[in-house]
């Protein structure tokens, strides 16, 4: 599903929220008339393999390329909007030199208004020729991730059908597709395009139809949730869940049932909440039942995929792979069952007031969701938390179990103490099994053998996880026999590739990155931190140095993290003077100076309890009487405490 943060125009999900950037000038090529460029000339179309480039080029070939193919956009969205007008075949039909350096996402938005505006002006498809840009670009470019384009080319299929049958719903449907995921499609030039390809075939379709997309509406409706207002997020939700059912978005429906789920208890309407889960329940089984499930190989396609993914400003988690899903795999049947799922510890956490059910609510939904933290749901999942548990405990729904997981794995670098390594994953298997994530309450396990293996030997490690023996081989058969050769390989060649077998099966169960620093011959020497703030919790190298940090620290943090995080071309991070800290977090500098020699004892005193790593004084926040985070140490600063 859509994540609020960066997506594309062709994704069928809940995904990023894409913003448009504006491409880089080409120092050298397109023509300045404004009219759709033809293919350039050789003296000034961009240099192909073999032949010569100007000086500007030869400076920067990948941005050449890149805004070679947004000029071409730019030239279609002229053309779309009355401008122009030129050959749009010549537009659309891409070399594999500029494609070779363009993200999948701007190629399918390419593709996608070049076959709207062949259609304007009673002009016929241009499908076939499509095809072959498409095709060129997934041959030629290592940037394609299958996720996008595929789509993308049925959504071409689709806009064809609109317009040869002159069917508003098609064009509709087809407008909505497209707009899935893209933060900034209501002011691209597609709305406009579509309402103008409707005049054009005698139809009466208001622009709002084209505009106002069921994207839009989640938008707004989630926009609702994060400001605890339950009546606006419900009439959005309503909307958008009416579109996706209808255009099937069947892992989207399924999401938003749970969204209409949330808004119901944030109004205090549990009966209402029930019902609708159990509306989503039956939804799910007719899609089930009117859908045959297949056994689908590792390298199948799938109706759904699920995972983050990253093309340029294009991010998704859950997105069809197709437009109309005909068949599913058992995997997309888990898929939809798991917000049926998250629905059901809610209502359930909702009504005992249980902090073990808000968790697994929290850890089904936001298991191998990388992006969670920064997305809304945080806060959403928080005001929950605030209404039905009468703040009997502090709760932290940015600590999910899938981030717990990550913390552990980034412990390595610091060469965690075995007590805290097994205590650690101990606790996050409980919360997986809990949750029903069976699959990864097992490979949390093995993650953690392979760590105490290369941190403190095979032995410990061996007799620890041998225990759950019974319980790890029925769930992940393949894994556990590749634990089992890499805790009997030696030192050598074997060793490693044991380690790289184990690695390459982790992927197809939504893992966090696993520490690259496991293939080296000797324990980790790295020291690269990742400093991180989950709403008051500070964590440093996934060991938890403050539950509740103090104010003057987290303000000071905010401050030299935001420095960090806009840090210089170089990457060198500037000074901040203590009077310059001092007006922004509103404390003296002599308060300052406290506060961050404070922290640093605490970060030494943890480590020396909980890892085998001597820390220095000066390893996250440097200098003194001028203050930064140190760029030679840090690696990451993350701020989740603000997300809304």
């Amino acid at each position: 599903m859509r994540i609020p943060t960066s997506a594309t125009p062709c994704a069928s999900a809940r995904t990023a929220e894409r913003s448009t950037r504006a491409p880089s000038t080409p120092t050298c090529g397109w023509n300045r008339s404004g009219r759709l460029p033809s293919r350039p000339a050789s003296s000034d179309r961009p240099a192909r393999s073999g032949e010569h480039a100007c000086p500007e080029q030869m400076k920067d070939r990948t941005e050449v390329q890149t805004s070679s193919l947004a000029e071409r956009f730019q030239a279609l969205a002229r053309h779309a909007s009355g401008g122009p007008r030129g050959d749009v075949e010549d537009v659309v039909d891409v070399s594999a030199a500029e494609l070779r350096f363009a993200d999948e996402h701007d190629v399918a938005q390419t593709l996608v208004l070049g076959a709207l505006c062949a259609r304007l002006d009673g002009g016929a498809s241009i499908a076939p020729l499509l095809g072959k840009t498409a095709e060129r670009y997934v041959t030629s470019s290592i940037l394609y991730t299958g996720r996008i384009l595929p789509r993308a080319m049925e959504l071409i299929e689709l806009l064809d059908r609109g317009v040869d049958e002159k069917s508003p719903d098609l064009l509709t449907e087809a407008a909505d597709h497209l707009s899935q995921g893209w933060a900034d499609y209501p002011r691209s030039a597609f709305p406009a395009a579509f309402a103008r390809l409707a005049r054009e075939l005698g139809l009466d379709v208001p622009l709002r139809q084209f505009s106002e997309v069921s994207f839009v509406s989640w938008k707004q409706g989630l926009a609702g949730a994060t400001a605890n207002d339950a009546e606006r997020a419900l009439s959005s939700f309503e909307v958008a869940l009416d579109r996706y059912r209808n255009y099937r978005y069947y892992a989207d429906a399924a999401w938003l049932h749970t969204d209409l789920v949330i808004a119901h208890l944030l109004a205090g309407r549990e009966d209402r909440a029930s019902a609708t889960a159990e509306a989503q329940r039956d939804y799910v089984e007719e899609i089930l039942r009117t859908h045959p499930l297949v056994d689908g190989a590792a390298d199948e396609s799938y109706a759904f995929h699920l995972g983050d993914v990253r093309s340029g400003n294009y991010g998704t988690f859950v997105e069809s792979s197709t437009v109309r899903p005909e068949v599913l795999t058992t995997r997309d049947a888990a898929l939809l069952k798991r917000y049926v799922h998250t629905s059901e510890y809610l209502i359930a956490a909702c009504r005992y007031g249980a902090r073990r059910d808000f968790d697994a609510a929290l850890d089904v939904f936001s298991c191998g969701w990388s992006a969670f933290q920064a997305s809304p749901y945080p806060r959403i999942f928080l005001h929950l938390a605030d209404r039905y548990t009468d703040n009997r405990h502090d709760w932290n729904p940015h600590l999910t179990a899938y981030e717990g997981w990550h913390r552990m794995l980034r412990t390595y670098r610091i060469r965690v103490k075995p007590r805290v390594l097994i205590d650690t994953a101990m606790t996050l298997h409980d919360r997986f099994a809990y949750a029903g994530l069976e699959v990864s309450a097992a490979v949390v396990l093995l993650d953690a053998a392979i760590l105490h293996a290369r941190l403190h030997g095979k032995a410990g490690a061996v007799e620890w996880v041998t225990r759950y023996l019974q319980e790890l081989r029925p769930v992940v058969p393949e894994m556990v026999n590749a634990t089992a050769l890499y805790l009997q390989a030696p030192q050598s060649g074997q060793y490693q590739w044991q380690l790289s077998k184990y690695i390459g099966l982790r992927p197809a169960h939504l893992t966090p990155e696993f520490p690259v620093e496991l293939g080296a011959d000797t324990a980790p020497d790295l020291d690269r931190f990742e400093v991180s703030l989950y709403g008051p919790l500070l964590s440093l190298e996934g060991m938890t140095i403050y539950e509740i940090t103090p104010q003057a620290l987290n303000d000071t943090l905010k401050v030299l993290g935001e420095a960090f995080m806009h840090r210089q071309p170089d990457g060198d991070v500037p000074f901040l003077s203590a009077a310059e800290l001092s007006r922004r977090t509103n404390r003296t500098p002599a308060a300052i100076a406290q506060t961050v020699r404070r922290f640093r004892n605490v970060c030494q005193e943890i480590f020396r309890e909980s890892a085998e790593y001597d820390l220095i004084q000066d390893a996250v926040i440097q200098g003194r009487p001028g203050y930064r985070i140190n760029p030679a140490k840090v690696q990451r600063f993350r701020d989740y405490s603000s997300v809304s």
